[in-house]
């Protein structure tokens, strides 16, 4: 497999070469420093651009096109990579080795249309009620995923801080978006977006850089920037417990603990391994004992995100054991700390890293993945990163459980009022 990156001047064009798919994928990333007030308008402009173009303007339209090119596949989505928004664009279709001639820019060619050929009139997009009645229910129906409006109401208690945001956006932000702004704010997206495009798959290098000169229309040079990395949490004496209520069959409780003074490689692998053996799978230490032990909870896990300097711990507990599993998993925190760490969970939790580290290679969309990581952060390659993970030893993960300390706990409970109290 190999990487190339072309500066095209107004962005970045990555060519990974393989012959390992008979398809070619392409994954187009808009990102900037994310803000709250434009959150929304991001998640709107993902659904309208793929909605209908000049070219294409009914959903009939866009199947019969997509038929034509032999059934490609368009998609969006909105991520936060630490604290940048990254508004994503991917196509999926046969390379034109198994078809004909020409098709590889055609499709392209249509999926640049729908990016860059938005249905407008009198610079404005139209019939977008539609789709903001579709993001309207989407934002609605988290209040229906508890333990995802847990999180939210848990990221709420911290100001100035990337992650505190609801990634699908904000009614009173909805209700105040038109065809007319949202069509200024696209414009304003081309315009100062950083962008990385990515390639995946068998072609040649010059056809395919030629094609994105000619029809990626973005002239707009901009300033590199990737500060990924969202501000520490001060490290607390006392932790602080909050408790949230809502119409639930089950507590959602949740510890919030932050990462302090991690160097580069502790970031990258260590933490990823401690993470593994605490709550990454059903063999993890707070499966085994508060889950399958005890039967505190329906279910444990955790979760790191090392580029936001946090961890969370999440579980779904009958109320009667709320307490209990909280007592309990601040015991076992205290004991990885301590170096109580069985050998083989070690090992175990390494293997299953290394095994997915291997899956992401049978995925295009895994293998582009890995690749913008290590455009934003300088990831490694895959060899390089297994050697890394197989060195790791149990005295490197003591180091680094030292350095992850609770913050707050939050449980979402039924009832109707809300408090926080500190420990």
């Amino acid at each position: 497999m190999n990487f190339e990156t072309i500066n095209m001047g107004a962005y970045n064009l990555h060519f990974i070469k393989t012959n390992k798919f008979k398809t070619i994928t392409i994954d187009v990333d808009f990102y900037r420093k994310i803000r709250k007030e434009e959150i929304t308008k991001r998640n709107l402009l993902k659904m309208i651009l793929l909605d209908s173009s000049k070219n294409y303007k009914t959903e009939k339209e866009l199947i019969i096109e997509s038929e034509n090119l032999y059934d490609i596949k368009v998609s969006s989505s909105i991520s936060r990579l630490g604290s940048f928004s990254n508004l994503s664009f991917q196509t999926k279709f046969l390379n034109e080795r198994y078809t004909e001639k020409n098709m590889n820019k055609e499709s392209i060619v249509f999926f640049l249309d729908l990016i860059f050929n938005p249905n407008i009139e009198n610079n404005a997009f139209i019939n977008i009620d539609k789709q903001k009645e579709k993001l309207r229910q989407d934002i609605i129906s988290i209040k229906d995923n508890k333990p995802r409006l847990a999180h939210l109401k848990l990221m709420e208690k911290y100001k100035n801080r990337e992650y505190v945001y609801n990634t699908f956006g904000y009614i009173d932000d909805l209700d105040d978006i038109d065809g007319k702004n949202l069509y200024e704010y696209y414009k304003e997206v081309l315009d100062k977006d950083q962008i990385d495009i990515f390639v995946l798959g068998d072609f040649s290098s010059s056809e395919m850089r030629d094609i994105f000169r000619e029809y990626f229309k973005v002239n707009t040079f901009k300033k590199d920037n990737k500060k990924l990395l969202v501000k520490e949490l001060d490290i607390r004496k006392r932790i602080v417990r909050y408790h949230e209520y809502d119409d639930v069959n089950q507590d959602q409780v949740l510890l919030l603990l932050s990462l302090n003074n991690l160097n580069d490689f502790e970031r990258k692998y260590t933490i990823k391994v401690l993470n593994e053996i605490l709550g990454g799978s059903s063999n993890s230490i707070l499966f085994s004992r508060v889950r399958e032990d005890k039967g505190y909870c329906y279910y444990v896990n955790s979760s790191v995100k090392a580029y936001d300097n946090t961890m969370i711990i999440n579980s779904g507990v009958e109320s009667k054991n709320t307490e209990k599993c909280i007592k309990l998993i601040r015991k076992i925190l205290k004991e990885v700390k301590e170096g109580k760490i069985d050998d083989k969970v070690i090992k175990s939790s390494i293997n299953t890293i290394v095994s997915g580290i291997n899956a992401s290679f049978d995925n295009p969309i895994g293998i582009i993945n890995t690749y913008f990581s290590k455009v934003l952060v300088g990831t490694e390659d895959a060899e390089e990163r297994i050697k890394a993970f197989r060195s790791i030893t149990k005295e490197d993960i003591i180091r680094v459980s030292k350095k992850i300390n609770l913050n707050s706990i939050l449980t979402l409970e039924k009832g109707a009022n809300n408090e926080e109290n500190k420990d």
